[in-house]
């Protein structure tokens, strides 16, 4: 039994031990794997262009009128292609037309007026207005002589002649009262004469009166009203000789300049009955018919700027530098996924922002960036304002 032992432990010495095979961690794995899959990725945004978001946008022109009215007509119609100067809604014109020629003819009244008070008095004016102070003056003269002799004279001889017609008259009237007492003539002959008699006497205390006027010579009233006539004649006479005052003129052209202001008040509210297009372009929105009233400074019609399509985008801080004025960039929209427009960077803001509109997230606004927008050189009849657009620039 010995030997046997000593056999099996010898054969026991002679087998080969195998060594353990030794594991990777885990975590070390991940820690690879993960080193591996940022370092892929890093190269994968390595290789992508830089691509900023935007919108497309357009230049809107909103037409009105601003004395507004009831729309006459409509010459175009929504989409329709507009050139300059292009008239395209037409009002009514009201009673603009007749306050118009009221303007007219109150301004032809001014100016009438000012070119007398400039060009003076005419001579025949001159003239007469020097003949009234003349005859003023000449009244002021004979009030203050009195009455001529020749006229007392004359005076005393009509009183004497109806003093004598009176004698008479009396006379007949007594002979008629007799006569009718006698029944020689009828009443009414004998009213004929009493009738006469009372003419006579009245004929003759108005030579009388007359007399004693001419005796007494002018009252002291007369003269004074005669001197002031004389004085207004003198004063009316220099002021058509010396011409318009200083103020005068100034006044009448201040009349005219205000008849001017209002004529083209009035002719620019009649312009205001054509709405026309204030650029060239595509009408967007026109819901107007004929009968249809719009207020003052009303929208009546928007345009779409022709030729005036534009990306806004806003460009981060640390890609800045990557984007200059006057590059030329693509323009992909989703409408033609195979396709891009042409565009050229107009303008790049000089001041950077923080919420930019078209930026969603806290991490984008808390960037700064700087709005930059992009001129479409093509495909202007095929993009659309308001459509989602992105321009991608190689790195």
């Amino acid at each position: 039994m010995p030997p046997m032992a000593a056999n099996t432990a010898t054969e026991a010495d002679d087998v080969e031990v195998a060594p353990k095979k030794r594991r990777i961690p885990i975590p070390v794995v991940l820690l690879v794997l993960v080193a591996a899959g940022y370092g892929g990725y890093r190269f994968y945004l390595s290789r992508q262009p830089y691509e900023w978001s935007g919108t497309v946008e357009a230049r809107i022109v909103y037409l009105g009128s601003r004395v507004g009215g009831r729309v006459k007509e409509v010459k175009v119609k929504e989409g329709d292609d507009v050139q300059l100067g292009q008239e395209l809604i037409t009002l009514e014109p009201g009673d603009l037309p007749a306050q118009r020629l009221g303007a007219l003819g109150q301004l032809e009244q001014a100016q009438a007026n000012l070119q007398k008070l400039e060009a003076g008095s005419r001579p025949e004016e001159i003239d007469q207005a020097r003949a009234n102070a003349a005859t003023a003056s000449a009244a002021l003269q004979e009030a203050r002589a009195g009455a001529r002799q020749e006229q007392i004279i004359a005076a005393r001889a009509r009183l004497a002649q109806s003093q004598v017609a009176t004698d008479k008259a009396q006379l007949d009237e007594t002979r008629a009262r007799d006569l009718v007492a006698s029944k020689a003539i009828s009443q009414a002959e004998a009213d004929n004469a009493d009738a006469a008699l009372r003419s006579a006497v009245a004929f003759r205390d108005a030579a009388k009166a007359a007399l004693d006027e001419l005796e007494h010579g002018t009252r002291k009233e007369d003269i004074a009203q005669a001197s002031a006539r004389s004085l207004e004649a003198q004063a009316s006479a220099k002021l058509v000789v010396a011409g318009a005052r200083v103020e005068d003129l100034r006044a009448a052209k201040g009349a005219v300049d205000a008849a001017k202001g209002r004529l083209d008040q009035i002719d620019d509210s009649i312009k205001e009955l054509s709405i026309t297009a204030s650029v060239a372009g595509r009408v967007e929105s026109l819901d107007l018919r004929p009968g249809t009233i719009i207020a003052p400074t009303a929208t009546a019609a928007t345009l779409i700027e022709k030729d005036q399509l534009y990306v806004r985008i806003y460009v981060p801080e640390t890609q800045l530098g990557r984007i200059h004025i006057g590059d030329d960039v693509p323009i992909s929209v989703d409408s033609f996924a195979n396709r891009l427009f042409k565009g050229k960077v107009e303008h790049i803001n000089a001041v950077g922002e923080y919420t930019p509109r078209n930026l969603q997230t806290a991490d984008e606004r808390a960037n700064q960036v700087f709005a930059t927008r992009v001129g479409i050189a093509s495909g202007e009849n095929d993009l659309r304002a308001g459509m989602a657009a992105f321009i991608r620039v190689p790195k």
